[in-house]
């Protein structure tokens, strides 16, 4: 198929049916990846998985100051004032047409990690790929946040993906837990982060599964349900999340056992529902340039930094962590 361009973005599909996420991740050569997954297969956000590397910048977020990192000219930028609000004013918005709920923007967390780790850390991403699990199609989508940036060679990205690499299987190390507080451990990592992810999405499998590397940490966890989400212009959130009705657009608002949903205002961001629903344990999700937000909690998470694995839980004691433990 050949490659379909609209304005500022370009997009390439092909037959995957011979790939996974797992391998495609694998495959993809740079740095600073991410993987976003569910097992749920073919319902809601579980149909597509999204894969991506070599973020165009970064943004950093503490204490009232926001760091924008651009990776490819080496410049840094510095904005004052609140985090979330500067997210909001700082994230292209570059629209797109809606086949797929994110193809491209922003990866990170909000508020997810304990200090001294940033307050809010996204990745922005450019480029994916995304896998479709109930057609076995990739599509390889590339979002010009820049008007006078140079565009990516898609075909040789896809050749990427359908290139052998060595299968040389690595393995990890951790032990040696200790309990630092309710919910909150550490303990000794060594060898191959990927590999205990890949672990972890077996043993507990859920709907919401990340891998994100950052430069001080690499993320992993799963997370059992979405807590903010924003798609086709209609909020929805779990029962346990605040009132969304200053959100939605006036009488629009229904719930369920699970959720609460209702309409965008449209005097508002997707953003700013994100500010306003934010929860005590913070999120882990991603902001598209197309305007739309999916959130999770960290549910069972690990950060892991250098040889030190930090593990949280929203149970009282390890037992989400325990098959996982080697060493």
């Amino acid at each position: 198929m050949s490659i379909q361009q609209r304005y500022r973005t370009s997009m390439k599909k092909v037959n995957g049916d011979l790939l996974t996420p797992i391998s495609i991740f694998q495959r993809l050569k740079g740095e600073r990846k991410f993987l976003l997954e569910s097992s749920s297969k073919y319902e809601g956000n579980g149909r597509y998985s999204f894969i991506g590397v070599n973020p165009r910048k970064t943004y950093v977020g503490n204490e009232q100051r926001l760091l924008d990192k651009s990776h490819l000219s080496n410049k840094e930028y510095t904005y004052e004032g609140e985090l979330i609000q500067l997210i909001k004013q700082v994230m292209p918005r570059i629209s797109s047409h809606n086949e797929y709920p994110f193809t491209g923007g922003g990866i990170g967390y909000i508020r997810a990690l304990e200090k001294p780790s940033p307050e809010l850390q996204f990745h922005v991403y450019d480029t994916l790929v995304i896998f479709d699990h109930l057609t076995d199609e990739i599509a390889v989508f590339h979002t010009n946040i820049e008007a006078e940036q140079a565009e990516p060679n898609i075909d040789a990205l896809i050749e990427q993906l359908f290139t052998s690499i060595d299968n040389e299987e690595a393995a990890y190390m951790l032990h040696s837990v200790e309990k630092e507080q309710n919910g909150h451990y550490r303990a000794h990592f060594t060898g191959d982060a990927l590999s205990l992810y890949r672990k972890m999405r077996i043993e507990y499998a859920a709907p919401y599964m990340y891998y994100v590397e950052f430069d001080d940490c690499t993320m992993i966890g799963t997370s059992k349900a979405n807590y903010i989400q924003v798609r086709d212009g209609t909020v929805s959130a779990a029962a346990i999340a605040p009132e969304i009705d200053r959100y939605c657009a006036e009488n629009s608002v229904q719930h369920t056992a699970e959720t609460k949903s209702g309409s965008l205002n449209p005097a508002l961001h997707a953003i700013d529902a994100v500010k306003g629903l934010l929860p005590a344990q913070g999120l882990i999700g991603y902001i598209g340039f197309n305007g739309q937000v999916d959130f999770t909690t960290p549910e069972n998470t690990m950060t892991i930094q250098g040889n030190v694995a930090h593990l949280h839980t929203e149970t009282s004691d390890m037992a989400p962590f325990q098959s996982l433990l080697k060493g």
